[in-house]
């Protein structure tokens, strides 16, 4: 039976045997610095000069110490969780070595930021994509992780060259060593599936271009989905609106641009591809485009008339070889495979013939993840629109092998929290991303008000790695205050985005509730770039706070003892009550102006109000009268209130 530290021990004999060998130092933020290494050969702003190896050391010492306080409980307790999310080659990517040159995050480099993580209460690990990814058709000048090539490989960046003297060590070691450092601390490690799109370029192209859609190559630069002028803004696509979309000349001259798979379109001239390319290594995506005149079809929205962009560096599967009964009648004669709002979501509009190879490959692959890491889970991109027999066989197949699994939908509304969990889900992404894009009395009542009844846990958050940083929005009083106002939902797991404790304002990415206006900035999911790791202010002791009063109050903030207490101007206020005790957790929406808080209006004849937290750092400095607040704009407190029986 294997230790639950045994690679975490082998690394540590590694790197003590390293000590006494000529290893250049290594720049690092002091931040990271929890396991208090005192042997630094130098310290300037923000940043400490280690021996990499002595540090390692160190660290994985106190690591291991800091595991006696913790059990690997299998169940994962969801009303007291805490998500951080992280793309591991940005969290931990720094220039150091001082040459002017941005390091990729590897995996043991983010084993560093651990201990930090717990003291932010962090017990599930939501990483973006560590797959190998595509490096044609890049975005940007490294590419989006979403470019998946091999669902079976890892993103090679991610390996740490301080491990080169390893013996036997593979990089899927290095993930399954980071996956065994989490578990110490009790924190479960959930990946990103990606079983809806790949990269246009990708593993599987050769030996199954049929699992594609294909276009003419000449339609490729200004390839898009129709516009359709009969119907709304980002409408959805749903049974009634078929017909329009179908009887659209945009349609129409969409459907147009599609070609057979070449497999089937020239059977000899494919074969003699694949046998060059096979032979002389190289890509045959470009041998493909360059011979026969055919590349597959980049991604789109499901949303008719969505203002986001198409995704030109991936391409959806073809789940189906049939389209949906629903809409052949629609079709032209001999009209090749397509992608279209409906065939991407295979869920409401599944065809007759599934692809069950291409089923069975994804299936493997979430088998293959978890058993060679020992995850606990997946979240499931775009897995709203996958076939529900799919789904259905691959969470059967995951909770076969770990019956506990944490499964997240990426559903982006409230409203369908039952179909999610019907499903299987447990937790899903939810609505709370775009409300928060707008932060008023009104809009934030109205979602709270849902909250309690959701069958189904959500993402607490006011940013996410597709939306720009809460930051960016309001500085850092706005991103205090909605720290606060996320930690104590009702069925809302606290969502915190990697680079959110250091008040973070360049994006991972904007896809959703962008509000650059479109300007070309650089986002990580694309670009090479750091988190401001030396920003003097942080998060951290806020989010301390936050842990201890959760815990305290445990009892308390319960669901069936939420409600929303009535708003005072525009400070708005919600509440746990229980026997003779009352939560509140009030926050000034207003941007600009000082509010007066009256505890008396929230809870007549209160017998003492205890003030357990406020938002803003230094102490509070406008305490009032007993009976109110003079409350800053931007600021959040949480309050005790101890009631007359």
């Amino acid at each position: 039976m294997i230790r639950r530290d045994e690679r975490i021990n082998r690394m540590l004999e590694y790197f003590a045997g390293c000590q006494f060998k000529k290893v250049e130092p290594i720049w690092i933020p002091a931040l990271w610095n929890e396991c208090g290494y005192l042997s630094a050969l130098d310290n300037k702003d923000g940043e400490i000069l280690v021996d990499p190896a002595g540090f390692m050391v160190k660290h994985l010492q106190y690591l291991l110490e800091l595991s006696s306080g913790y059990v690997n409980i299998d169940q994962t307790d969801l009303d007291n969780s805490v998500i951080y999310c992280s793309l591991l080659r940005y969290t931990s990517a720094w220039d150091y070595s001082h040459t002017g040159n941005i390091q990729s995050g590897t995996f043991l480099k983010f084993m560093i930021l651990l201990p930090m993580l717990k003291k932010m209460n962090v017990n599930i690990l939501y990483l973006l994509p560590v797959t190998q990814y595509s490096h044609l058709n890049l975005k940007g000048d490294i590419g989006s992780p979403y470019a998946v090539y091999s669902l079976f490989d890892l993103d090679e960046n991610l390996h740490d060259s301080l491990l080169d003297g390893m013996e036997k060590l593979t990089i899927h070691d290095e993930l399954a060593t980071l996956v065994e450092a989490c578990h110490l601390l009790d924190i479960k490690v959930v990946l990103d599936l990606i079983p809806r799109v790949s990269a246009r370029d990708n593993v599987f192209l050769a030996e199954h271009p049929e699992w594609f859609y294909w276009i003419d190559l000449n339609v490729l630069p200004g390839f898009q989905p129709p516009k359709i002028a009969e119907l709304e803004f980002f409408a959805e696509c749903t049974p009634d609106k078929l017909e329009t979309i179908y009887r659209s000349d945009e349609t129409l001259v969409f459907l147009n641009q599609f070609r057979l798979p070449p497999n089937e379109l020239d059977a000899a001239l494919w074969s003699d591809i694949k046998r060059r390319a096979l032979e002389s290594g190289e890509s045959i995506l470009p041998m493909i485009e360059r011979e026969m005149g055919i590349t597959p079809a980049p991604a789109h929205s499901d949303w008719i008339n969505d203002v986001q962009p198409i995704w030109t560096d991936v391409a959806f599967f073809r789940l189906y070889n049939d389209p949906s009964p629903l809409v052949r009648s629609y079709l032209p004669e001999g009209q090749p495979p397509y992608v279209l709002f409906d065939t991407i979501k295979c869920n409401v509009y599944p065809g007759e013939e599934p692809n069950q190879e291409l089923w069975n490959t994804l299936i493997e692959a979430a088998s293959f993840q978890l058993n060679t890491y020992n995850i606990d889970g997946f979240r499931m991109d775009i897995g709203h629109t996958l076939p529900v027999p799919l789904q259905e066989s691959m969470f059967k197949v995951i909770k076969d092998i770990k019956p506990t699994a944490i499964l997240i939908s990426e559903d982006l509304f409230n409203r369908n929290h039952r179909e999610a969990a019907r499903t299987g889900y447990n937790v899903m992404l939810g609505s709370g991303w775009n409300i928060m894009t707008d932060i008023r009395v009104e809009r934030l009542e109205e979602y709270l008000r849902e909250l309690p009844e959701l069958q189904i846990h959500v993402f607490a958050c006011s940013e996410t790695a597709d939306t720009p940083r809460i930051t960016s929005r309001g500085g850092m009083e706005l991103a205090r205050l909605m720290t606060v106002f996320n930690y104590f939902l009702p069925n809302g797991i606290p969502y915190l985005t990697t680079g959110m404790e250091v008040y973070e304002e360049q994006p991972l990415n904007c896809g959703l509730g962008d509000n650059t206006g479109g300007a070309d900035i650089p986002k990580a999911f694309f670009n090479t770039m750091t988190i401001n790791w030396t920003n003097e202010s942080t998060l951290l002791p806020l989010l301390e706070q936050l842990k201890q009063i959760k815990r305290q109050y445990s009892n308390l903030l319960k669901p069936t003892n939420f409600y929303l207490s009535d708003s005072q101007g525009d400070i708005m206020i919600y509440s746990y009550y229980l026997k003779d005790e009352l939560f509140s957790v009030c926050f000034n929406l207003n941007p600009e102006k000082e509010q007066t808080l009256q505890t008396e209006l929230i809870y007549p004849g209160s017998k003492k109000t205890n003030l357990l937290i406020e938002s803003e750092p230094g102490g509070w400095d406008k305490p009032g009268s007993e009976e109110t607040y003079e409350m800053r704009p931007y600021q959040a407190l949480v309050l005790l209130m101890e009631l007359i029986k």
